[in-house]
């Protein structure tokens, strides 16, 4: 968690840059890279493990083919073939590989949810039906990526949203929300149209015994006076999230609880 990788510099493969939108003149660690969201340092820790593990687990989360759903309505994502150098470093940032936002959802509630994945449905199930499921993370990795996740919110690029809400009582109390922006330029010809943005927002809560998953995506926001121009998921995607949530969960029988509590600072402490 505490590794470090040099972010200071744009990283050239090609004829391509990666860079960071907010670049620091520091080492990340992987707290770091996660709570900031540097391209670079992401790219770098996909180096690390290199193509095989990545297209590995994209496939364990269901990345790589058409969800199974009960409509016939569900499309396939655009893999990359072939998975090349390039591939690596910008699928490890969210560009290179698209998926639906089902997909998405799935894998995210593997994420926080001990690392199991469960095909997604649009049924209710029996309480009593056995749900098959596959292990695609250890318990131990899902509860340190609940902690990153819920780091986002709270210190980084989801922080203007559910940092200082502007929701009833969203200064003491709070459902532990955690989760992670992604801010993508749509593909344009043969690169990428840097002005024209798909934001999302992938968020659970409570983290620390997660029940839901909220997904939002927008295609082509624009800023305004109130994001101060930007028009990052930080200041679009995220607060629609923020605003389900503080609708949704007194409906859905979750309490709020106090954001400092000791037990929950803890719980959610990264060591």
């Amino acid at each position: 968690m505490h590794e470090t990788f040099e972010t200071h510099h744009p990283l050239k493969i090609g004829r391509f840059t990666i860079h960071d939108d907010e670049p620091v003149n520091y080492w990340m660690d992987v707290v770091d890279i996660f709570r900031k969201s540097s391209n670079i340092g992401s790219a770098k820790m996909a180096e690390r493990f290199g193509i095989d593990v990545q297209r590995d687990y994209m496939g364990r989360f269901g990345m790589l083919k058409a969800p199974s759903l009960e409509i016939p309505e569900v499309g396939a994502p655009l893999v990359p073939n072939p998975w090349r150098q390039t591939t690596l470093l910008t699928v490890a940032f969210g560009h290179g590989l698209s998926v639906s936002p089902i997909q998405m959802i799935s894998a995210v509630g593997a994420v926080v949810d001990g690392g199991v994945m469960r095909p997604a449905t649009l049924l209710k199930r029996d309480p009593n039906a056995e749900i098959p499921e596959t292990r695609v993370i250890s318990p131990q990795t899902s509860a340190i990526l609940r902690k990153l996740m819920r780091l986002v919110v709270t210190e980084g690029t989801g922080k203007t949203a559910f940092g200082t809400g502007e929701l009833k009582a969203a200064d003491t109390l709070d459902y532990l929300v955690g989760g992670k922006t992604g801010t993508a330029e749509k593909v344009s010809g043969k690169g990428y149209a840097r002005k024209s943005l798909r934001t999302s927002f992938a968020g659970a809560f409570p983290m620390t015994d997660p029940r839901y998953v909220v997904f939002v995506m927008v295609d082509e926001p624009h800023g305004n006076k109130k994001s101060f121009g930007f028009a990052t998921a930080g200041w679009v995607a995220a607060p629609a999230v923020q605003r389900i949530v503080w609708q949704a969960a007194p409906l859905l029988g979750v309490k709020p609880v106090v954001r400092n509590d000791p037990e929950v600072l803890q719980a959610m402490a990264i060591n």
